[in-house]
């Protein structure tokens, strides 16, 4: 027999050799406990000994009972977490064997992200921090003398001079200098901001300045919001209220940066650096050009940018000025350089020496000049020059130093020209009508002289063309005019210093020449003012009578009238 079987067997004798006595004491007390006969009463002073036996013994009992229920359940409560303790070494180790037989997982792409958990392990020695537990086992920091945290995982900086941590909230809020950085993508400076850890939102004010690291574009306004990715989020998004500034730098194919746009509008978002929207009264100023429109969205990828909503274009070049009008507008670029501008619905182009009217219009630019603008769509198109106006269903007018040098007018086209003052006074106007017309302007005089405006040199008529033109009169610009009327297949018409020179007609040539017939009515409807009477001659005096031969009669009277003349 081992010690330690030995010892287990003498303490469990003894056990049970106290358990005896104990049961016979209890069994003893019961037994002396019997009546008492009257005639064997016990002294006063044995029985109070017996009884303060009796107590201490049922005292000692008690203790032994309680002592032995105590180890009983301390005994019980090891066996429990022993056996708790066996079935957590078990459970783990399962976990571990299972983890070993999953596949691993993969790792997560730099298109999400995760809820941010903040770490200030960056910041500098000087900082100062109170650190509060609470009973929901979160905690509230304070943070003074300098911040700088990161999302732990995440390649992203937050710095301020101070800041405060509502852990249970979920809130981060930095005080002065704060800057918000994700490498090569953006940085945010601002006052004051506050950063929301589980939404994956910046809330910046106070001279708020975001700038795209990638472009180097800006977005400047007195409060800023930044999304950033993170699951359920695929792209980063800034919204940008209150009236802000954005200036939009686009780079050419050897990185070097181009002048920036700038644009103003009361609220911008954008999009995962790519798709700029605003709203509200936007303003674009773009080289020589600036826009105004109701809102905007500008694709930084494909470089298209539309106005919608009375947009207006019109070049800042006083000397070389033109607007465009339209519900929307449309704005291309080729290597960062404006080079199209189409307008939608009821547009207006104007220069000095043109106006464009039609449904839509399309100009083509080089240099920040137009050189072709193209009229086409629902209803007539229309050009107005200082001396001709052309309308057809569609146009094509090339332009020189933005003057117009040549217009193609197709579909029932219609020039109407203005005769020359000098020589015709008439409220009528020459006309040119065909299948299409195409209309040359003198542009050599003018680029000669700029002060001068465009003059037309030559409409030719193609298809079922006519022509009617007024011819000065020889009496001079106040005698009605001559009218001119011819048909033909073709039809040219020459000019000179304005006026029509030369017409000439080809194929199935017919026409007519009316020359303003003499007024036949004006003598007897229009009466002759009466001619003054010459005055009369004066009345030479009669002659003396002659002599009577017989001498007068005594008291006789004689009388002698004058013969009227």
């Amino acid at each position: 027999m081992t010690p330690r079987r030995s010892r287990i067997r003498a303490i469990t004798v003894l056990g049970t050799v106290s358990l005896l006595a104990i049961f016979a004491g209890c069994r003893g007390a019961r037994r002396g406990a019997t009546s008492v006969t009257p005639g064997t009463t016990a002294a006063v002073s044995d029985s109070a000994r017996r009884s303060g036996a009796r107590a201490d013994s049922v005292r000692a009992d008690s203790m032994r009972a309680d002592s032995l229920a105590v180890l009983a359940k301390a005994a019980a409560k090891d066996s429990a977490a022993t056996r708790d303790s066996s079935a957590l070494a078990t459970a783990r180790r399962d976990s571990l064997a299972a983890a070993k037989s999953r596949p691993a997982k993969k790792a997560v792409s730099s298109g999400t992200s995760r809820n941010c958990v903040l770490d200030f392990a960056d910041s500098p020695p000087e900082t100062r921090l109170l650190y509060t537990r609470l009973p929901d086992s979160t905690a509230n920091t304070f943070i003074g003398g300098g911040f700088v945290g990161r999302c732990q995982g995440e390649n992203n900086r937050i710095s301020a001079d101070s800041a405060e941590q509502f852990e249970s909230a979920g809130i981060v809020n930095m005080y002065g200098n704060v800057v918000y950085e994700e490498p090569n993508k953006l940085r945010v400076t601002a006052a004051h901001a506050t950063y929301f850890t589980r939404e994956g939102r910046l809330f910046a004010d106070g001279g708020v300045v975001a700038t795209q690291l990638a472009s180097g574009s800006t977005f400047s306004g007195p409060n800023i919001e930044y999304y950033r990715v993170m699951p359920g989020r695929p792209v980063a998004k800034l919204v940008a209220p209150n009236r802000p500034t954005a200036q939009l730098i686009e780079k050419d194919s050897t990185g070097k940066p181009g002048q920036p746009t700038v644009v103003t509008a009361d609220r911008f978002e954008d999009v995962g650096d790519t798709l700029v929207l605003g709203w509200g009264d936007v303003i674009i100023t773009r080289e020589k050009i600036i826009g105004r429109s109701d809102s905007l969205a500008y694709n930084k990828t494909t470089q298209l940018a539309r106005l919608v909503r009375a947009a207006r274009i019109r070049s800042l070049d006083t000397a070389q000025a033109f607007t465009l009008n339209g519900d929307t507008i449309d704005l291309f670029t080729t290597d960062k350089k404006l080079d199209r501008v189409f307008a939608l619905h009821s547009a207006t182009a104007t220069n000095k020496d043109l106006v464009i009217n039609a449904e839509r219009i399309d100009l083509r630019l080089k240099e920040q000049k137009i050189d072709e603008a193209y009229a086409f769509g629902k209803g007539r198109a229309r050009a107005k020059t200082p001396q001709q106006d052309v309308e057809a269903d569609s146009m094509r007018i090339v332009l020189t130093d933005q003057r117009p040098r040549e217009v193609r007018a197709i579909g029932g086209a219609v020039a109407k020209g203005v005769a020359d003052t000098l020589k015709i006074k008439s409220a009528d106007r020459d006309m040119l009508r065909g299948d299409s017309l195409f209309a040359y302007f003198d542009t050599a005089q003018v680029a000669a002289d700029t002060s001068k405006q465009t003059r037309i040199k030559e409409i030719r008529a193609f298809g079922n063309a006519s022509s009617l033109f007024q011819i000065a009169s020889k009496k001079g610009p106040t005698a009605p005019p001559a009218l001119n009327y011819v048909r033909g297949q073709r039809i040219f018409v020459q000019f000179d210093t304005g006026s029509v020179r030369d017409v000439r007609v080809d194929s199935s040539a017919s026409g007519l020449y009316l020359e303003p017939a003499p007024d036949s009515l004006a003598d007897s409807t229009v009466r002759k003012p009466p001619a003054k009477k010459p005055p009369l001659a004066p009345v030479a005096p009669l002659p003396e009578p002659p002599a009577p031969m017989y001498a007068p009669m005594s008291a006789a009277v004689v009388t002698i009238s004058r013969r009227p003349s």
